[in-house]
C-alpha cells in the first residue's frame, strides 16, 4: 500500500481518537476497571503502526514516538478542561505501553526476518 494511504488512515485515526477523547465516555461501557487503559494502549499501538508505515525511515521512529507521546499528553491536557472527562497520568502511561509494544514488535519482526533469510 502506498504511504499516502497510510498517512490518510493515520489522520483519520487521530481524528477518531480525539473525538472519543473529548466526548462522553459511554461508548462500550463495560464493568472492567482497566478497559480504559486497554483502549488507550490499543489506540496508540494502531497510531504507531500507521505512522510508522507512512514514514519509512528508521530514524523517524524516535520522532514518531515523541510525536505520539506529545499527542497523548495533549489529549490529557484537553480533558482537564472538559467537566465530564477525567485526566490521568496513567492514561499517558497506557499510551506509552501501546507505542512501545508496537516498536518492540516491529524490532522483533525485523530481526526475525533477518534470521530466516537464506544465505547464498
Amino acid at each position: 500500500m502506498k504511504k499516502i494511504y497510510y498517512k490518510t488512515l493515520f489522520f483519520i485515526t487521530v481524528i477518531a481518537v480525539l473525538y472519543f477523547a473529548i466526548t462522553v465516555d459511554d461508548h462500550m461501557n463495560f464493568d472492567w476497571e482497566y478497559l480504559d487503559k486497554l483502549k488507550h494502549a490499543f489506540a496508540f499501538f494502531t497510531l504507531s503502526l500507521l505512522l510508522n508505515r507512512s514514514s519509512s525511515s528508521y530514524d523517524a521512529r524516535l520522532r514518531n514516538v515523541t510525536a505520539l507521546l506529545l499527542f497523548g499528553i495533549f489529549i490529557e491536557i484537553v480533558q482537564l478542561f472538559i467537566p465530564y472527562r477525567d485526566s490521568s497520568v496513567y492514561d499517558v502511561i497506557a499510551d506509552l505501553v501501546g507505542i512501545f509494544t508496537f516498536q518492540i514488535s516491529l524490532s522483533l519482526y525485523r530481526s526475525s526476518k533477518k534470521l530466516y533469510q537464506p544465505v547464498f
